[in-house]
């Protein structure tokens, strides 16, 4: 409804203070209407029609009061601004009433005139601006829950394109073998770890994070189950959760896979039992992941320098974790990775 062809309801058992807020209400809003209520049943009679663009009405009535008033058209039409123009009540009275949604208290008189034009302006502004405001973010709401809906569905369709790439690079590894087969299933592998965290996005809300903690249990288990060969005790201490960023998690899950997988595959090489220990603690300000295993370890000077740890050391820039290496030959080796929550 514009401002200027607004609605006024004037509530007053007076008929000249009714008047006076009349001339007022026709001076602020020239092509508008305004419609009188002296007695209850004109009030009931005035709600009963088309909606408000604004009420004025005084504190005591003969017939009830102006928090009756302000009640009845709260109930009826929320968005309506309710002004109290009375000579009645004092402060406590007015901040009373404007914790229960009085618009504006002005006091009656003829001096307090040009007051209530100005409220009854301001007022009008106000409760346009609010019921706008309200639109705009029903729009942006649903806006938003249109964009998560496509977002979920891109999700799943990634998720489910990942497996079958998974499944035909492993049935094509089944059927050239040899070198082509290790180095396909390595690929596999690593897609297998970023289905893992696509797995965990499309499980959240937010689509946005990931708990990194459940990411890192179900990849060293699946790596465990499928590398360790019935020879390796897998243990878990997860101190969680650890919510990351997607564009972080998924370099820090491929660089987790890439640890586990080395673990798995070279510090047992004689097949002899051993205990790999994948834990995560999730302190503020720097997380800690700590990948160890007993196996045969490795003289630092002898660092690996193949394409394994040019992936290693790409991930971790990426991902933008510090990592460290402890390692002494005979005693295993532990990997720990620090990232800044």
């Amino acid at each position: 409804m514009s401002p200027q062809r607004i609605r006024v309801l004037t509530v007053d058992d007076e008929p000249d203070d009714r008047a006076m807020v009349r001339r007022e209400a026709e001076a602020q809003f020239p092509k508008g209407e305004v419609i009188e209520a002296g007695t209850r049943a004109e009030f009931e009679a005035a709600l009963a029609g088309p909606p408000f663009g604004l009420v004025v009405t005084d504190l005591e009535l003969k017939w009830g009061t102006g928090r009756e008033v302000l009640a009845r058209v709260r109930a009826l039409q929320p968005s309506c601004p309710v002004i109290m123009f009375t000579d009645s009540g004092d402060e406590m009275t007015a901040v009373e009433l404007m914790k229960a949604g009085l618009d504006d208290y002005v006091v009656k008189s003829a001096r307090q005139l040009a007051r209530l034009r100005a409220s009854m302006k301001i007022v009008v502004e106000g409760a346009r601006n609010r019921v706008a405001l309200s639109a705009r973010e029903r729009q942006l709401a649903n806006a938003l829950e249109h964009e998560k809906t496509i977002v979920r569905e891109l999700h799943h369709r990634v998720k489910n394109n990942l497996q079958t790439m998974i499944s035909l690079l492993g049935l094509r590894a089944r059927a050239r073998g040899g070198e082509l087969a290790a180095e396909l299933n390595d690929l596999a592998g690593r897609m297998r770890a970023l289905a893992l965290v696509q797995s965990r996005i499309y499980d959240t809300e937010s689509l946005q994070h990931v708990d990194f903690a459940g990411v890192l249990s179900d990849m060293a288990g699946e790596l465990a189950r499928i590398h360790g060969n019935g020879h390796v005790e897998l243990a878990l201490h997860l101190e969680g959760p650890l919510v990351l960023d997607v564009a972080q998690a998924m370099p820090l899950g491929l660089l987790c896979y890439e640890t586990i997988l080395n673990a798995l595959e070279h510090a047992w090489p004689d097949r002899q039992a051993g205990r790999l220990v994948v834990g995560l603690r999730a302190t503020v300000p720097t997380a800690e992941l700590r990948i160890s295993d007993n196996g045969v370890g490795f003289l630092t000077g002898n660092t690996p320098t193949g394409l394994g740890t040019q992936i290693t050391r790409a991930l971790a820039l990426e991902a933008a974790v510090q990592v460290d290496i402890q390692t002494t030959p005979g005693s295993g080796t532990t990997v720990v990775m620090r990232l800044a929550q």
